[in-house]
């Protein structure tokens, strides 16, 4: 299969996170988001292990997952009364564009830890693992990377370096690197790379292409997903990495996964 090397999505994937915007971390002096007793929670629900959306009888939006697990414990450590208040996003980048705006006060989106977002946003800590994924042509039912030696392979950009350089044989193919994952599916598609590489977020985008083969990566790296804060906002960080915190201990000790699986 001929290689082409995208060294201009590379490229494009540095400005849109150079380019993101969001009040910086050290803003320590602003205002407590908490001050008008309602904590907004800007969520993307994916129909993933993470987050899911459902309706009630009454056509009413009821969130589920990993993620609402936390957030359901966060009152018991925020001031009294606090309302926690969701506002749907469609998708992680709306959802980034609601957070830089100021329209939500935290996002819950299957985030992984990123330096970009570290320096732009307050990152809690982990409140789960998820699985990469191997995407790749109808039919090509390939779990690992050993097929790919030397070919040309999508790495999704919201993947850590540190846990892409983990995948087992990611040194042998020739990486191109994608912040969208529907010209990912293009290029799949139509050869332009042999395969790709995302988050369990991202690969639920894709399942409704039939022309596409999604599998769990086999023997690779689980990654860490966060909620993201306005920076400056350090007294809500202690009380969200508590409910994380005694949260996660609680299930661990249960055997709940993800966090019996906890690295």
């Amino acid at each position: 299969m001929k290689k082409k090397a995208v060294t201009l999505l590379m490229i494009a994937a540095a400005a849109v996170l150079t380019a993101c915007g969001g009040k910086g971390a050290s803003q320590q002096d602003a205002p407590s988001v908490l001050a008008d007793g309602v904590l907004t929670v800007g969520i993307a629900c994916g129909e993933d292990r993470s987050c899911f959306r459902s309706t009630d009888e009454d056509g009413n939006p009821v969130y589920a997952g990993w993620e609402c697990e936390v957030l359901n414990v966060l009152p018991e450590y925020l001031p009294e009364n606090t309302q926690i208040e969701y506002i749907y996003a469609a998708d992680q980048k709306e959802l980034t564009s609601m957070l830089a705006d100021g329209r939500v006060d935290m996002a819950a989106g299957s985030y992984t830890r990123l330096d970009t977002y570290a320096s732009q946003y307050l990152v809690s800590e982990n409140y789960g693992y998820g699985s990469l994924y191997l995407v790749n042509a109808k039919n090509a039912y390939v779990d690992n990377l050993a097929a790919y030696k030397d070919e040309n392979v999508g790495v999704s950009n919201s993947i850590p370096v540190t846990s892409a350089a983990d995948i087992p044989g990611i040194e042998g193919v020739v990486q191109s690197a994608y912040i969208d994952m529907a010209l990912m599916s293009i290029d799949i598609r139509a050869g332009v790379v042999d395969a790709g590489i995302c988050t369990e977020r991202e690969a639920v985008q894709l399942m409704s292409d039939a022309e596409l083969n999604i599998q769990e990566l086999r023997n690779g790296p689980q990654i860490g997903m966060v909620f993201l804060l306005p920076g400056g906002q350090t007294d809500l960080l202690k009380s969200v990495n508590k409910a994380i915190s005694v949260h996660y201990d609680e299930l661990a000790e249960a055997g709940s996964r993800p966090y019996a699986s906890k690295q």
